[in-house]
């Protein structure tokens, strides 16, 4: 009867009507042992047809990522890579906005408490460049975690300067910066200032001003500014984990989070604003509306 009724909840979750399914993710979490294979499955389908599953409008990708990461699965881990390192049109088709804003998440809490695939990610010339940057921003939620060390974190991204990690127009060490300034800059800052020095670094992306900024504050005051952006991407409670995706923005049957704080000036929202002219489209794509 279980299995009947894993069915039938990935039906249900599959059909978007722009209504959370809390009810249906609370049976999924009571079903752990038995949807989980079922969930990883979506993965795999997406990772081997990414345009079929695109083009047929599915949406219970969204709830087993959810709720895999929550399960903290590590078998889910590989099939999460696999399945948002697909072509960019379907990736914005069938991801949105979890392209950037969710992929860090979901890779430090199905890691196992390893970053060796992560770490593989950040170094793979050949993944796209959006899983790279969400695989670099992993790591500082590793340290948030504290699955890794702060000093262990910048001491591996600082060693990614040489210029030939990516193509030279990359925002692969723009990112980067933004990592390392949100773990506080100042072991990193003499290979930071060469790589500015050196044109890798976009200054309309990312500016000097800004990693000084976070230079002069304590460096206590900037972990715990990224701590409390983590513990708002990554709450406990797998409703508020949804609660602030944009397709049930609005819905009373969704966990109210408060907004998380409130870094303008940090070279981390200047990375999430250039994305948002592509996801925001993306989004747009996926709120479909089944008759």
């Amino acid at each position: 009867m279980s299995a009947t009724r894993v069915e039938e909840l990935i039906e249900e979750f599959d059909w978007f009507d722009g209504v959370y399914k809390r009810d249906e993710m609370e049976e999924a979490l009571a079903l752990q042992e038995v949807i989980t294979p079922r969930l990883i499955d979506i993965l795999e389908t997406i990772a081997d047809n990414p345009e079929q599953y695109a083009r047929k409008e599915h949406y219970a990708n969204t709830y087993a990522v959810a709720l895999l990461a929550h399960f903290q699965e590590p078998a889910a881990h590989l099939p999460i890579i696999r399945a948002f390192c697909i072509p960019a049109s379907q990736s914005d088709e069938i991801w949105g906005d979890m392209e950037t804003e969710t992929l860090p998440a979901l890779l430090v809490q199905t890691c196992n408490g390893r970053l060796d695939t992560i770490k593989n990610l950040i170094l793979d010339k050949d993944a796209p460049p959006y899983v790279r940057g969400s695989a670099v921003e992993a790591m500082t939620f590793a340290v948030v975690k504290g699955i890794a060390g702060r000093e262990e974190v910048i001491t591996f991204l600082s060693g990614l300067f040489t210029g030939t990690e990516a193509e030279s127009d990359s925002d692969y060490w723009s990112n980067i910066v933004c990592a390392i300034s949100d773990l506080h800059p100042a072991e990193a800052m003499p290979v930071i200032l060469k790589a500015f020095e050196d044109g890798l670094i976009d200054p309309g992306y990312v500016g000097l001003h800004n990693v000084e900024q976070d230079l002069a504050r304590d460096q206590e005051v900037v972990l715990a500014e990224l701590q409390a952006r983590v513990e708002h991407r990554v709450p406990p409670d797998v409703h508020g984990y949804l609660s602030w995706f944009a397709s049930f923005k609005g819905n009373e049957n969704v966990a109210t989070l408060p907004p998380p704080i409130n870094c303008a000036l940090k070279s981390q929202q200047n990375k999430k604003n250039k994305n948002r002219v592509k996801t925001k489209l993306a989004k747009k794509s996926r709120k479909k509306n089944r008759r």
